[in-house]
């Protein structure tokens, strides 16, 4: 097309023809510049292409790093609860003044915490590199935002009521029961307490109701949690299937 036009030129040109030939040069100019425009749509395209495909991987690892942390936490849930529980059996045990039975046999500790493996390098590659931006839905990154403060939280929490613990075995310490034993050639150490030499103690049974309502607590505070990756699946499932609300 450019040729054409640029053989006509010359042929006006060597007629004299200006007014014609000026037509034919700004058809010209405007030729280049549609071309050139259209060059860069195609451009924009292609890195449009590039940056959703991006954005498509991360999404696939935030939703399985969710599904995992929501099955950890879940996991957690029933241990905490369960401890609390047994926690609340042994307590009235030990308030009424049982006799030696095997009720005794319930397996609570009364200083437990459990923490968890959570995964979240999806999420902290996005903000180290500073590309959490790739991410269009701007609902998602306030919600990886406010789990990833929950964690820290969650974190500090726990080492807190670990410290309490190790402060709190002291109590129960003339209580522990150390047995040495050999299995299959390897020497190993079994703990227990000794329940009844600690029926009737109250601050003993204090304790563990104490620690029977930190469980409780805590597993409470994993169920807010887990909510949090809840709605993160929700959010990425209702992105995948293109209906999520405004």
């Amino acid at each position: 097309m450019l040729k054409l036009f640029r053989k006509i030129r010359q042929k006006l040109l060597s007629q004299n023809r200006i007014t014609q030939y000026l037509a034919y040069a700004i058809g010209e100019i405007f030729l280049v510049v549609i071309g050139i425009l259209i060059a860069l749509q195609i451009n924009n395209w292609n890195e449009d292409q590039k940056l959703q495909k991006k954005e498509k991987l991360y999404l696939d690892r935030l939703k399985e790093e969710a599904l995992w942390n929501f099955d950890i936490l879940d996991n957690q849930i029933k241990l905490y609860e369960s401890n609390a529980s047994n926690l609340d059996s042994l307590a009235f045990l030990l308030s009424n003044a049982a006799s030696k039975n095997e009720q005794f046999r319930i397996p609570a500790t009364p200083f437990f915490m459990s923490a968890w493996l959570l995964k979240n390098s999806a999420y902290t590659e996005l903000v180290s590199s500073g590309s959490l931006g790739i991410l269009s839905d701007v609902k998602l990154r306030e919600m990886l935002d406010e789990v990833a403060s929950f964690q820290t939280r969650s974190i500090e929490t726990l080492q807190y009521w670990r410290d309490l613990s190790v402060a709190d075995a002291r109590l129960f310490q003339p209580y522990r029961i150390q047995k040495i034993l050999i299995i299959n050639g390897d020497t190993t150490k079994s703990m227990s307490l000794d329940y009844e030499r600690m029926i009737g103690q109250e601050e003993v049974i204090a304790g563990i109701q104490f620690w029977r309502l930190a469980n409780q607590k805590f597993a409470e505070g994993i169920v807010e949690f887990r909510t949090h990756y809840f709605k993160i699946l929700e959010r990425i499932n209702c992105l995948e299937n293109n209906n999520c609300p405004n």
